[in-house]
């Protein structure tokens, strides 16, 4: 049966952000990934998971609020960890977790709960 870790994306430091950084950071960090989440991290160096931030994220609590988003700290806007996928987790269990949130894809977390990568939900397609 396949898992999480035979499908993510791998996720590299550069592909996060910690919860200091702005909205604009994590909008920037998006389009260069074309990944619609963003994990949030305590730090790049650890990548340990702490939130996501989404596309639905940034467009509701910042763009509909009117905000600035280079002065929007992330963890002001981000949700909490409520749903990702461990690396051996079983991928009809992430599309359950993907059908449960708002979301287009999710952060797949290591034993340790540091980011690995992203699973998209094009990634179960066949699932």
């Amino acid at each position: 049966m396949s898992c999480c870790k035979d499908k993510m994306e791998p996720v590299a430091a550069d592909s996060c952000c910690t919860p200091r950084e702005t909205s604009q950071d994590a909008a920037v960090t998006m389009h260069k990934t074309g990944c619609g989440c963003v994990p949030v991290v305590e730090d790049k160096q650890s990548r340990r998971l702490v939130g996501v931030v989404t596309e639905r994220d940034l467009s509701h609590r910042v763009v509909a609020e009117n905000r600035r988003p280079s002065e929007v700290p992330v963890e002001e806007v981000m949700s909490p960890v409520s749903a990702c996928c461990g690396l051996n987790e079983p991928l009809d269990e992430a599309r359950r977790k993907l059908d449960a949130h708002p979301a287009t894809s999710l952060p797949v977390v290591d034993e340790g709960g540091c980011c690995a990568g992203t699973i998209r939900s094009r990634h179960l397609g066949g699932v």
